[in-house]
Formats: structure tokens, sequence, C-alpha cells
């Protein structure tokens, strides 16, 4: 099985002296902690709990567009409220002009379902930096309780990131793989979904949630989906299908027969987006 640790680690292959040293720390830029806030509803709902925490039954955390609309069209339409979002901030470079500021303001949307309040869902559309994983799942885990909590990871990456014995022309695209923490490992159904093979690992905050997670002692499952084309398509959201049977989703879920027109509204949106980056 693959490895799942998601710590970030800066290496440096030149040598430098001391004052090397301090203008390359001068130049690098800001990089702000993420900040967690919540509607008033749950502000309130927290204050009461005797633990000033939120119950929390099932965490969902999607990363990338695919796993992000999958779950926008099978689990969120008409059955969510946003209850809060996880913004990881404006990141400004060193300057005094506005020409010399690099601005990236990368938020989290958190749910909760109206049916199962039990259950919240992080979308998270834009990728976390690298340096803001680490805080970023501490800021969500330090508000929730835990105790019969069962975390959910999906997430998407390129076909040509996968490690095989084959040629990837020769594996059929797109395809899920799992990774599970400990606990899940115990206390889990058999995985459907092959687990990802060594010498293949994740990162971002796909590791950073489930080396959490496995650290804790909390189950945690993670299915990744590697994907042909950076460009999303209708089979990148429906390779997820399969977890609608065979993991939590099951007892969350119901049939929604508008699933395939909102992921092609999904499509036709981001499709439009991207072609203005053409």
């Amino acid at each position: 099985m693959a490895t799942f640790f998601g710590e970030v680690l800066t290496f440096s292959s030149r040598a430098v002296d001391d004052d090397d040293d301090d203008d390359e720390d001068q130049s690098q830029p800001w990089i702000p902690s993420p900040e967690l806030e919540w509607s008033e509803g749950i502000n309130e709902e927290i204050n009461k709990s005797p633990n000033k925490l939120l119950k929390c039954s099932n965490l969902i955390v999607t990363v990338g567009a695919a796993a992000a609309g999958f779950v926008e069209a099978f689990i969120l339409q008409n059955e969510a409220i946003k209850v809060g979002n996880i913004t990881a901030g404006k990141i400004d470079s060193e300057g005094s002009t506005a020409r010399h500021q690099a601005h990236s303001n990368r938020e989290s949307a958190l749910f909760r379902l109206r049916t199962h309040p039990g259950v919240i869902v992080c979308q998270c559309k834009q990728e976390i930096l690298a340096e803001q994983v680490f805080q970023w799942t501490q800021k969500i885990f330090s508000q929730l309780d835990t105790a019969s909590i069962e975390v959910l990871v999906l997430d998407s990456c390129p076909v040509q990131s996968y490690k095989a014995a084959v040629s990837i022309s020769e594996i059929q695209t797109p395809f899920l793989r799992c990774l599970r923490s400990s606990p899940a490992h115990s206390q889990s159904q058999p995985s459907r979904v092959p687990f990802l093979e060594s010498p293949n690992t994740v990162k971002g905050l796909s590791a950073a949630v489930l080396t959490h997670c496995q650290v804790s002692n909390l189950p945690a499952s993670l299915y990744v989906a590697f994907l042909e084309s950076m460009f999303i398509d209708l089979d990148s959201f429906k390779v997820f299908t399969p977890l609608l049977q065979s993991t939590v989703l099951s007892n969350i879920t119901k049939a929604n027969k508008t699933a395939d027109n909102i992921l092609k509204k999904i499509l036709d949106e981001r499709t439009l987006k991207d072609s203005l980056y053409i």
C-alpha cells in the first residue's frame, strides 16, 4: 500500500551564506494562516455544546473540480445549506504597488445536509497551497466533535502521475484507487475499490487529512480518481458513482434523476471558463 504522509519539506541544493539567506527570506511572499468562519447558527450551536465543538458523524472533503462536481450533483443538490467557509487568504508578495502583488483568494465552502445534520461537506474547488494544508486540516478538526466521526476524502490527479508495471496507454481511464487509515480498515466493510499500489503516493490536502486521521486514530477513507486529461468531462465526475453504493454515501444519498443534467450544466460552465484561458 502506498504511503500517505502529507509533510512538506523544503530542500536547497546550493550553498549560500547568511546574507544570501536573509535576502531570500525577505523575497518570499507571506503565507497567511487559513481562517474558518461558521454561520451565526453554527456558532450558537458550538457555544451551547458542552465541549464547545460541533457534532459531526461524517466529514466529507472534496478536492478539485471532479470531486466537487460529483458531490454537488449527487449530495449537495437541494439537500444542503452553506454553514461556513475556510479562507486561505490573499497571498501578497513583497512590494509597495499593486502590480507587484500576487493575489490568490482560495475559499473552501462548508455545507451541512438538511436530512442528515451530522454530515458536514467541505468543497475545495481550488488547490490549497502546500504550505497551508497542515494548518487547514488542524483548523477544521479543532472545531469538530470527532468522538464518532468517519471521514471521506475525494480527490483526483492526472493518470500520468500513476506508476504501474504496464504502460499508461494500456490502462483504461478514468479509474479509482483507495487509501484508508488503520481504524477504517478494522471498522469498515472491505473496499470494492482497489487500494493504491506502491510506490504511488498522494499529496496536498488529501494527504494532510488522511495523515491527521491516522495519527488521531480516526476512521478515514481516501478515494483518488486518475483522469486522462486536465480538462474535466462527464466521465471525470461519474468515476466516483460506485461510491454511492459502497461507502458512507449510501446512507446519506437518494436517487437523483436530475444528476446527469446537473453534471452537464457544471461541465458547460467549466468548459466556458476554461476556454477563456486558451
